[in-house]
């Protein structure tokens, strides 16, 4: 006799009633849970790893490759004399920087095809942020609507076939093709981070949230990392930019057939979940629904704690793209580094904040679990340790100078601190709102990401025609500035707590998916 599926209504105080009609849930046997081998939660944690890896691999390739790709000779030769300025600001670098073996125009070993000035190349790397912003709203409410798999996966799958064509529409048209091109990889990317946030409140048990969340922001880091290295080590040879497009657009590709193969919507539609493991999930993951229509539109927008986390993701993200974007071009033109070093170094900077998640998410996780303090407590801790940290290491980078070594500490330093954000803000739409989670974080992450728009703008206007180490302090200021200011209006006004107008649909009965239901009728409860 085949079995029927069951589903729970979360009351007050986490207990659980059936629905009318329906079983109770099996009792949960952690010990049979724990042998499983391979638990399926997991897999879509894994996949997510490396559709954020494909994300931000995707994403920053362009900060190195466009070093490679200008004509650095033919930009200097129209610009006014600049040699007093930069023995002022950088003499150790000067002693050596106009030898013939390792003069400034040699920093990247080739000439490169495009004679785009500063300005021109800020429009070109903050393009992608024009049409990323547009559709991290619409993206998550299609994920809640119509589910997040398919929509995810595809927006990784068109952005890798851009990258591919990235080069042509170079050559073809220049800066105009290659800013349209990074505006539609824009529009393709900006659906991912709400649909993962729309799968995760199916899969990610409460307790679980800080490191599971922990695995996509180290996949952005270590997407980042690998980038650059592999970016700078393409470019080092003549023409060799190009291959960084195709490289990174053919693995984009191949990560897609693998999602579609392994990844499911929600655990009661996998076909191959143990009984012991859904039981686990449905019991842990908090107030979720079947998609629904409805919307609070206006309870979200007017809520203080929605607008907060929105600015201190705005805030951090500056500070994080002003580094990702614009500082291959400072330790290329400031500290006169060689393409292939610029890569490691920069490598290097995200790395730290790599390994620093893999300590701070267990951490976040324990003292949620403990419930020492409140949720709000926590993420508030966290969230100021992440933007304070690095807003002082920042404000000191000019004050090194030229100095190598220092530079890269306080680097070093200031990301390592910034990983703390993931126990902070990143978990937050998860923790506000788990119905609405993909809409939450479209609204946040929307507003957040028009930073990476206006970061690489001020630093084209600020640097145009005056690459020193005196225009870069202002730089460097202002995005400690922001960080200091995320984190102080964070303190007095976000709350992570589940916010009322989510609270509500507790009075909703769960609805039931029939389509899980067949997949599952047959499943041996033994």
């Amino acid at each position: 006799m085949k079995e029927a599926r069951y589903t729970a209504l979360p009351l007050s105080g986490g207990r659980l009633r059936p629905l009318q009609g329906k079983r109770p849930l099996l009792p949960i046997s952690k010990r049979k849970w724990l042998l499983h081998p391979i638990l399926d939660r997991y897999t879509l944690v894994l996949m997510l790893f490396w559709a954020f890896f494909m994300l931000y691999s995707l994403r920053v390739n362009l900060s190195v490759a466009i070093v490679a790709m200008v004509n650095l000779t033919a930009v200097e030769n129209g610009l006014p004399p600049t040699i007093g300025p930069l023995l002022e600001t950088c003499p150790r670098n000067l002693s050596q920087e106009f030898l013939p073996s390792s003069s400034r125009l040699t920093t990247s070993d080739y000439v490169g095809e495009f004679n785009w000035d500063e300005n021109t190349q800020g429009m070109i790397l903050g393009a992608f942020f024009y049409g990323y912003v547009l559709t991290q709203l619409p993206g998550g409410r299609l994920a809640e609507l119509l589910g997040a798999k398919w929509l995810l996966g595809c927006g990784i799958l068109w952005t890798s076939i851009l990258s591919l064509v990235t080069p042509l529409a170079a050559r073809l048209n220049g800066a105009r093709g290659l800013v349209l091109v990074r505006v539609l990889q824009g529009l393709c990317e900006g659906v991912v981070f709400p649909s993962s946030m729309t799968l995760l409140s199916h899969w990610a048990p409460e307790h679980e949230r800080s490191r599971i969340i922990s695995y996509n922001s180290i996949g952005t880091s270590m997407g980042t990392v690998i980038t650059l290295v592999v970016t700078g080590q393409l470019c080092a040879h003549q023409n060799g930019w190009p291959n960084v497009f195709y490289v990174f657009g053919g693995v984009g590709c191949l990560w897609f057939i693998f999602w579609a193969l392994l990844v499911y919507e929600r655990p009661e539609s996998h076909p191959r979940i143990s009984r012991h493991e859904l039981n686990y999930i449905q019991n842990t993951r908090g107030y979720v629904t079947a998609y629904r229509s409805d919307l609070p539109w206006h309870a979200i927008l007017t809520s203080p704690a929605v607008w907060s986390l929105a600015i201190t993701i705005f805030c951090g993200n500056y500070g994080f793209y002003f580094l990702l974007i614009d500082l291959p071009n400072y330790l290329s033109g400031v500290l006169h580094y060689k393409v292939s070093n610029n890569g490691f170094q920069n490598a290097l900077v995200h790395l730290s904040c790599s390994l620093s998640m893999l300590v701070v998410a267990p951490v976040a996780d324990s003292l949620r679990k403990k419930r020492l303090c409140s949720t709000t407590r926590i993420r508030k801790s966290f969230q100021m340790a992440g933007l304070m940290g690095p807003a002082i290491c920042l404000a000191l980078v000019p004050w090194a100078g030229c100095d190598h070594m220092c530079v890269m500490t306080l680097l070093v330093a200031g990301m390592s601190l910034y990983a703390c954000t993931v126990g902070g803000q990143n978990p937050m739409p998860l923790d506000m709102a788990p119905n609405f989670a993909g809409t939450l974080m479209g609204i946040t992450n929307g507003f957040g990401n028009l930073s990476g728009m206006a970061a690489p703008l001020i630093t084209g206007w600020l640097i145009q025609h005056n690459d020193t180490l005196a225009q870069w302090r202002k730089l460097f200021l202002l995005a400690s500035a922001i960080y200091s200011f995320g984190a102080v209006q964070f303190a007095i006004f976000g709350s992570a707590e589940l916010q009322s107008w989510a609270a509500s649909m507790d009075k909703c009965e769960l609805l039931e998916d029939e389509s899980a239901a067949s997949d599952h009728e047959a499943l041996d409860l033994t």
